[in-house]
């Protein structure tokens, strides 16, 4: 009997040519995916967990966020209103602790800067308004906590440290919209160490100094309590120095020029304080949004990785993407800006005896007439009534 050797009746050198080519092709491509299924992987790794995360906890997200990706933004007469909060949080006090009860319990954190940014929906027109730390606001009541009086700065602290419902962003939303009117929809909260984190991770930013000034008392971090060896303190503060002009800013001197309150050159009141807040602001988001960052994966990941506690927001799931597209349309080179501070005619700071000695910034005549000059400055020219 003759056997047939299957080997020999495909032994075709053409049609074995074919085959090893093709898996070489097969082994080159498999390869190739791996090897960027592993970048990428890697890359967003961290974010995506946090997001399946949340998936997790609550699968009625996940449905929200596959079945309604073109959710629209909350909004009020065709603006949404963002609240962001920059909070004054040393590196060695933490966000929670555990209290005498074994419970865990929150450190109260004053905010350093407020600040509404406010989007036209549809021109894609943009607004800032500043609300200097010092101005003095009504408090809520809630469960365990009276009505009070206070610095809007508080309000975050107080929110946070005795339990207001949603935590001391909601709280603090909830104060400027009484205040000067403004519905906020989405609130931000970030602390010194993620600003630099992000400020760092983006390479740094440029701002325009428009007055070069020294502050001989810029707080030096960890040394707030420390003992001197004089009377004026000295240990516990730096100098910093800012030329005019264009200024390359890493994270570090971007915070300092963000919060110096001591300013020479007329760059120690909350206005000038504020301006510059609003310019570190506008630099960061051009910087953050130009194509060259957008479509780094892992800039893009370094910038959410490791912020933790760092950063706090309200969104929901469902209006990341809306807002993803909504923040690339924005023009950040052409920002309307408003400060409440007693230059804009609108405040002024009474007697500090009249507050416990505290230096505090009211209404010269009432709230009502600051939500009405807030109204007018975010309505567009074209759509002002006669």
């Amino acid at each position: 009997m003759r056997y047939v050797d299957l080997g020999v009746l495909n032994s075709n050198p053409l049609l074995q040519k074919r085959k090893r080519r093709k898996k070489r092709i097969l082994f080159a491509a498999g390869l190739c995916a791996a090897l960027v299924i592993g970048v990428f992987g890697y890359a967003f790794y961290w974010p995506l967990s946090h997001l399946l995360g949340q998936f997790i906890k609550n699968p009625g997200i996940a449905l929200s966020f596959f079945r309604n990706q073109s959710k629209d933004l909350k909004s009020t007469d065709g603006k949404t209103n963002f609240l962001i909060l920059g909070i004054d949080k040393r590196n060695d006090v933490p966000y929670t602790y555990i209290g005498p009860a074994g419970k865990q319990e929150h450190n109260g954190f004053l905010s350093d800067t407020v600040i509404v940014a406010s989007v036209d929906l549809d021109t894609k027109k943009t607004s800032l308004v500043s609300i200097p730390r010092d101005t003095w606001v009504a408090i809520p009541a809630w469960s365990g906590f009276p009505a009070s009086e206070g610095k809007i700065n508080s309000a975050y602290s107080l929110g946070d440290t005795y339990g207001y419902p949603g935590g001391g962003l909601v709280l603090a939303e909830k104060v400027v919209t009484k205040h000067i009117g403004i519905p906020i929809h989405y609130g931000i909260r970030i602390d010194f160490k993620g600003f630099r984190k992000a400020i760092d991770t983006l390479g740094g930013i440029d701002i325009t100094v428009d007055t070069a000034f020294d502050d001989y008392l810029y707080p030096v971090e960890g040394k707030e309590n420390a003992s001197c060896f004089d009377n004026y303190y000295s240990c516990r503060y730096e100098r910093i120095h800012f030329d005019k002009g264009i200024t390359h800013m890493d994270g570090t001197a971007a915070l300092k020029y963000a919060r110096s309150r001591s300013g020479t050159n007329g760059e120690g009141s909350d206005f000038a304080r504020a301006h510059r807040q609003q310019k570190v602001m506008q630099a960061f988001f051009k910087k953050a949004l130009s194509a060259k960052n957008l479509l780094d994966p892992f800039k893009l990941n370094n910038l959410f990785r490791d912020f933790g506690e760092t950063i706090e927001t309200d969104f929901d799931l469902a209006s990341v993407l809306p807002l993803v597209n909504l923040v690339k349309q924005v023009d950040f080179n052409n920002l309307k800006t408003m400060v409440l501070d007693p230059s804009s005619g609108l405040m002024y700071t009474p007697n500090s005896n009249l507050y416990g000695g505290a230096y505090v910034i009211i209404p010269k005549n009432s709230w009502d007439e600051v939500k009405n000059k807030v109204k007018e400055f975010l309505t567009p020219p074209t759509t002002k009534k006669k």
